[in-house]
Protein backbone atom coordinates (compact mmCIF):
# COMPACT_ATOMS: atom_id res chain seq x y z
CA UNK A 1 0.00 0.00 0.00
CA UNK A 2 1.40 3.42 -0.88
CA UNK A 3 1.97 6.14 1.72
CA UNK A 4 -0.88 8.51 0.65
CA UNK A 5 -3.41 5.66 0.81
CA UNK A 6 -2.07 4.59 4.23
CA UNK A 7 -2.42 8.14 5.54
CA UNK A 8 -5.92 8.39 4.08
CA UNK A 9 -6.94 5.20 5.86
CA UNK A 10 -5.38 6.41 9.09
CA UNK A 11 -7.07 9.82 8.88
CA UNK A 12 -10.43 8.22 8.15
CA UNK A 13 -10.13 6.39 11.48
CA UNK A 14 -10.48 9.56 13.56
CA UNK A 15 -14.05 9.64 14.85
CA UNK A 16 -15.01 13.30 14.86
CA UNK A 17 -17.51 13.88 17.65
CA UNK A 18 -20.30 15.75 15.92
CA UNK A 19 -21.76 16.62 19.32
CA UNK A 20 -18.65 18.51 20.42
CA UNK A 21 -18.20 20.15 17.03
CA UNK A 22 -21.85 21.27 17.09
CA UNK A 23 -21.45 22.57 20.65
CA UNK A 24 -18.42 24.60 19.66
CA UNK A 25 -20.18 25.94 16.55
CA UNK A 26 -23.30 26.93 18.50
CA UNK A 27 -21.12 28.55 21.15
CA UNK A 28 -19.21 30.58 18.56
CA UNK A 29 -22.44 31.75 16.90
CA UNK A 30 -24.07 32.68 20.23
CA UNK A 31 -20.89 34.47 21.28
CA UNK A 32 -21.10 36.56 18.10
CA UNK A 33 -24.78 37.37 18.67
CA UNK A 34 -24.75 37.84 22.45
CA UNK A 35 -21.21 37.98 23.83
CA UNK A 36 -20.91 36.36 27.24
CA UNK A 37 -17.49 36.25 28.84
CA UNK A 38 -16.41 33.77 31.49
CA UNK A 39 -14.95 36.29 33.89
CA UNK A 40 -12.27 35.40 36.35
CA UNK A 41 -8.56 36.07 36.05
CA UNK A 42 -7.87 36.33 32.34
CA UNK A 43 -4.39 34.80 32.57
CA UNK A 44 -5.65 31.80 34.56
CA UNK A 45 -8.58 31.14 32.21
CA UNK A 46 -6.29 31.31 29.17
CA UNK A 47 -3.64 29.11 30.82
CA UNK A 48 -6.19 26.44 31.73
CA UNK A 49 -7.57 26.71 28.18
CA UNK A 50 -4.17 26.14 26.61
CA UNK A 51 -3.46 23.23 28.99
CA UNK A 52 -6.84 21.68 28.19
CA UNK A 53 -6.19 21.98 24.45
CA UNK A 54 -2.71 20.48 24.81
CA UNK A 55 -3.80 17.56 26.99
CA UNK A 56 -6.92 16.91 24.90
CA UNK A 57 -4.91 16.97 21.67
CA UNK A 58 -2.30 14.63 23.15
CA UNK A 59 -4.97 12.17 24.33
CA UNK A 60 -6.76 12.16 20.96
CA UNK A 61 -3.46 11.65 19.13
CA UNK A 62 -2.35 8.86 21.49
CA UNK A 63 -5.73 7.11 21.18
CA UNK A 64 -5.69 7.52 17.41
CA UNK A 65 -2.22 6.00 17.15
CA UNK A 66 -3.13 3.14 19.51
CA UNK A 67 -6.14 2.30 17.31
CA UNK A 68 -4.38 2.76 13.97
CA UNK A 69 -4.62 -0.92 13.03
CA UNK A 70 -8.31 -1.24 13.91
CA UNK A 71 -11.20 0.26 11.99
CA UNK A 72 -13.05 1.98 14.83
CA UNK A 73 -16.36 2.20 12.96
CA UNK A 74 -16.44 -1.60 12.57
CA UNK A 75 -13.77 -3.08 14.83
CA UNK A 76 -12.52 -6.60 14.27
CA UNK A 77 -10.75 -6.53 17.66
CA UNK A 78 -10.92 -4.59 20.91
CA UNK A 79 -8.32 -1.89 21.34
CA UNK A 80 -7.05 -2.23 24.90
CA UNK A 81 -3.50 -0.88 24.69
CA UNK A 82 -2.15 2.61 25.21
CA UNK A 83 -4.75 5.04 26.54
CA UNK A 84 -7.41 2.35 26.10
CA UNK A 85 -5.81 0.53 29.05
CA UNK A 86 -6.72 3.55 31.21
CA UNK A 87 -10.08 4.60 29.75
CA UNK A 88 -12.49 2.76 27.47
CA UNK A 89 -13.18 6.04 25.63
CA UNK A 90 -10.00 8.12 25.69
CA UNK A 91 -10.75 9.79 22.37
CA UNK A 92 -14.05 11.17 23.68
CA UNK A 93 -12.28 12.38 26.83
CA UNK A 94 -9.72 14.12 24.63
CA UNK A 95 -12.40 15.73 22.48
CA UNK A 96 -14.20 17.00 25.61
CA UNK A 97 -10.96 18.58 26.79
CA UNK A 98 -10.46 20.15 23.35
CA UNK A 99 -14.03 21.52 23.51
CA UNK A 100 -13.39 22.96 26.99
CA UNK A 101 -10.04 24.40 25.95
CA UNK A 102 -11.57 26.11 22.90
CA UNK A 103 -14.17 27.80 25.09
CA UNK A 104 -11.68 28.85 27.76
CA UNK A 105 -9.11 30.09 25.29
CA UNK A 106 -11.74 32.19 23.52
CA UNK A 107 -13.14 33.39 26.89
CA UNK A 108 -16.47 32.15 25.53
CA UNK A 109 -19.08 31.16 28.13
CA UNK A 110 -21.46 29.82 25.46
CA UNK A 111 -18.98 27.25 24.19
CA UNK A 112 -18.16 26.15 27.74
CA UNK A 113 -21.89 25.94 28.56
CA UNK A 114 -22.46 23.71 25.53
CA UNK A 115 -19.96 21.14 26.83
CA UNK A 116 -22.31 19.36 29.29
CA UNK A 117 -25.00 19.09 26.59
CA UNK A 118 -22.51 17.75 24.06
CA UNK A 119 -21.08 15.35 26.65
CA UNK A 120 -24.55 14.02 27.42
CA UNK A 121 -25.14 13.35 23.74
CA UNK A 122 -21.72 11.69 23.43
CA UNK A 123 -22.54 9.50 26.44
CA UNK A 124 -25.73 8.24 24.75
CA UNK A 125 -23.64 7.27 21.73
CA UNK A 126 -21.06 5.57 23.94
CA UNK A 127 -23.78 3.43 25.53
CA UNK A 128 -24.88 2.30 22.05
CA UNK A 129 -21.27 1.58 21.05
CA UNK A 130 -20.78 -0.50 24.18
CA UNK A 131 -23.85 -2.59 23.34
CA UNK A 132 -22.34 -3.35 19.93
CA UNK A 133 -18.95 -4.22 21.45
CA UNK A 134 -20.59 -6.45 24.08
CA UNK A 135 -22.44 -8.33 21.33
CA UNK A 136 -19.36 -8.56 19.07
CA UNK A 137 -16.82 -9.50 21.75
CA UNK A 138 -18.85 -10.93 24.67
CA UNK A 139 -16.10 -12.40 26.85
CA UNK A 140 -13.38 -9.88 26.03
CA UNK A 141 -15.57 -6.80 26.43
CA UNK A 142 -17.08 -8.10 29.67
CA UNK A 143 -13.60 -8.43 31.18
CA UNK A 144 -12.48 -5.11 29.69
CA UNK A 145 -15.56 -3.34 31.10
CA UNK A 146 -14.74 -4.65 34.57
CA UNK A 147 -11.06 -3.69 34.32
CA UNK A 148 -11.14 -0.26 32.71
CA UNK A 149 -13.38 2.70 33.61
CA UNK A 150 -15.56 4.23 30.91
CA UNK A 151 -14.05 7.73 30.92
CA UNK A 152 -11.80 8.83 33.76
CA UNK A 153 -8.84 6.62 34.67
CA UNK A 154 -8.60 5.41 38.23
CA UNK A 155 -5.89 7.05 40.25
CA UNK A 156 -3.40 4.39 41.27
CA UNK A 157 -0.86 5.19 43.91
CA UNK A 158 2.07 3.23 45.21
CA UNK A 159 3.88 0.20 43.95
CA UNK A 160 0.76 -1.39 42.37
CA UNK A 161 0.45 1.47 39.87
CA UNK A 162 2.69 -0.28 37.35
CA UNK A 163 0.97 -3.66 37.50
CA UNK A 164 -1.29 -4.80 34.65
CA UNK A 165 -5.02 -4.24 34.91
CA UNK A 166 -7.18 -7.09 36.07
CA UNK A 167 -10.92 -7.52 36.67
CA UNK A 168 -12.35 -6.68 40.07
CA UNK A 169 -13.35 -9.75 41.98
Amino acid sequence: MNAPRAWGRLLSNIPLPEQNLAGIAVGVVLQRLMPLRLGGPYFLVRTVGVASLAVGGAIVTWAWLAARNTRLARPDALVTAGPYALSRNPMYVGWALLHLGAGLLRDDAWTVAALPVASGAVHCGVLREEEVLAASFPAEFSQYRLSVPRYVPRLRLGWRAGLPLHPRR
